[in-house]
């Protein structure tokens, strides 16, 4: 049997595609859950045994033998500093390492003279490690015939001589120590001499008015600077230093407070002992 052709095209129809056109649609169910007694019983009964098992945990290592301070580390170059600080932290040792007051030890720290900052953090399970920060001695502070050493902020740090190298600064009253503004000075006119000048250099500060002297352990000559214009004033001397010995001979002081118009010296007195030596050996 042989088949026909079809005497016309076979078209079949179309349809747009549409989302959400399904026949069958899924519904949402919302259902709410509605809060009990019997949760909250189960609420309460969970954070009371959080609450005893944690309260439990804290008593034992509160009071674990494991968690007690047995070693201080303290990082200071000065052995006699780290040895007197940790002699004022003895009471530190075998406190739980868990009830440590940082605020209170870093003060016990920073009250000694020499520590002028401080860190101090909890080493687990059983150390203290305290990192300090010296203070550094910067001049001798000659005072009621006494010496000592300060740091940058006129802080006396222990007692001092003359044997070292550094600047000597003697008061002419009695107070008990340098103002903020008398570092200030006192630090202007180190800053207008050269590192050789600074060694031993002996600095001289009166008040009322406030006037600020200098004295370099090579030249007996005393130079009366006044409060300001240390840089003008050295150089001045420094220029005209040769020229004023080859003239007037060795002077005892100098003064260069009105420097700009004119200038105040007085030469030295000569030893009465030393001219009869002389004048007897000519003889």
């Amino acid at each position: 049997m042989r088949a026909q052709p079809f005497s016309s095209p076979l078209t079949l129809p179309t349809y747009p595609y549409q989302r959400g056109s399904s026949r069958f649609r899924l519904r949402r169910v919302n259902k709410k859950t509605r809060l009990t007694l019997k949760h909250l019983i189960i609420l309460f009964t969970l954070a009371g045994l959080l609450t005893y098992f944690f309260t439990r945990l804290l008593l034992f290592l509160s009071t674990w033998e494991g968690l007690r301070i047995e070693n201080i580390q303290i990082k200071t170059e000065k052995p006699e500093v780290e040895r007197e600080i940790r002699n004022n932290l003895r009471q530190v040792y075998f406190q739980n390492i868990l009830k440590l007051d940082l605020k209170r030890i870093e003060n016990v720290v920073l009250a000694h003279r020499w520590v002028k900052q401080a860190k101090v953090r909890k080493v687990f399970p059983n150390s203290l490690e305290i990192i300090i920060d010296e203070r550094q001695p910067v001049a001798i502070l000659k005072q009621r015939d006494q010496a000592y050493l300060i740091d940058e902020e006129g802080r006396k740090l222990e007692p001092g001589d003359d044997s070292s190298d550094l600047p000597v600064i003697y008061l002419s009253d009695e107070r008990e120590g340098l103002s903020k503004e008398d570092l200030q000075l006192i630090n202007d006119c180190l800053k207008s001499l050269t590192p050789q000048e600074r060694v031993s250099v002996r600095i001289f500060l009166t008040f009322w008015p406030i006037n600020l002297s200098l004295q370099f352990p090579s030249d007996p000559t005393l130079l009366i600077l006044g409060k300001d214009h240390f840089q003008e004033k050295i150089d001045l001397y420094r220029r005209h230093r040769p020229w004023l010995e080859a003239s007037f001979g060795s002077l005892e002081y100098l003064d260069l407070r009105f420097f700009e118009d004119r200038i105040y010296f007085k030469l030295r007195e000569v030893d009465k002992t030393s001219e009869t030596i002389d004048s007897e050996e000519d003889n």
